[in-house]
């Protein structure tokens, strides 16, 4: 079968090719650039992530069947929310910190990090979780929408190496001493988003036998 995965990120495809391959499931992956989506970058104005992911999928839906194209669709949104700031950033995680951005072109592309550690300055409680839904939505305009949640804590300073995503360098599970981005990859084979995709791709796969 196969699943249109809303994305151009050649690296978010690679996950799920692989997380495809170790769950044996025979499915082929095609990207947005592989339906000649046109209608450029989606508006995400949900205010949770299961309004956005759904917002993708249905968005992705209609170009879909604008064009003839009769495949199941895969979308996914995830947010990294902070008990101690009422759930910040949450939908906004990955846009945080636009606004300083826009204005002092000067600071690092991570001020994201930056601007949580001095919002959390001074607190104490300093759990947090990520969390990620996927939806996949059929030919028929039917859907269901699935989780995975990793829940942890934010660490006092950033640890090095900072990339992208920027606030792994400042999140690490409760039990553990590391933080997201040294995690290796099959650590991270057990994270939110992983969880959500392999609960849908094992789902819609039975679906459709």
């Amino acid at each position: 079968m196969i699943i249109i995965f809303e994305t151009t990120n050649e690296r978010k495809t690679d996950d799920l090719r692989n997380i495809i391959n170790l769950l044996g499931l025979d499915i082929e992956i095609k990207t947005l650039s592989d339906i000649s989506w046109d209608r450029g970058e989606i508006e995400e104005t949900g205010t949770t992530v299961e309004e956005n992911s759904l917002i993708k999928a249905t968005a992705i839906y209609d170009f879909c069947k604008s064009n003839g194209i009769n495949y199941s669709i895969l979308t996914d949104d995830a947010g990294l929310f902070v008990e101690s700031l009422n759930g910040e950033p949450g939908v906004y995680t990955a846009r945080y910190a636009d606004k300083e951005l826009s204005q002092d072109k000067n600071l690092p592309k991570y001020e994201c990090v930056n601007k949580l550690l001095r919002n959390l300055k001074g607190i104490t409680n300093r759990k947090a979780y990520y969390k990620c839904v996927v939806t996949c939505m059929y030919p028929d305009g039917s859907y269901f929408q699935n989780e995975g949640i990793s829940s942890g804590e934010i660490t006092e300073e950033i640890t090095e190496p900072i990339k992208k995503p920027y606030f792994y360098s400042v999140f690490k599970l409760l039990e553990s001493d590391k933080t997201f981005n040294l995690l290796d990859e099959e650590e991270l084979n057990d994270t939110y988003r992983y969880q959500a995709l392999r609960k849908v791709l094992t789902r819609v796969y039975k679906d459709n036998l």
